[in-house]
């Protein structure tokens, strides 16, 4: 996984969205200044990686804006694995 600190553009958009964290269709994750160590931020975005890559860009792309129409962001399907991806799994760090 790339990670970068967001600039220009993508960190405006990333401000306005209130992300933290943003993952793109070309493997990389914009993460916004001072948020680069941030291992929970990073599950999160390294989640949504995963899905894009099990899924392919076209579905994961249309199923999300679906999902987001149909059930709102927090609520989203992909949006909830993320989140429960954030945490590790008992017994590591």
């Amino acid at each position: 996984m790339k990670v970068k600190t967001a600039t220009g553009l993508i960190r405006a958009y990333m401000r306005l969205c209130g992300f933290a964290g943003w993952t793109s269709f070309w493997n990389t994750v914009y993460v916004l200044p001072g948020r680069e160590s941030d291992q929970r931020l990073l599950r999160h975005e390294r989640c949504h990686l995963e899905q894009i890559q099990r899924d392919g860009r076209l579905v994961f792309a249309v199923k999300y804006l679906w999902w987001l129409l149909l059930y709102g962001y927090l609520d989203n399907p992909y949006e909830r694995a993320a989140r429960a991806a954030e945490d590790p799994p008992r017994g590591h760090a």
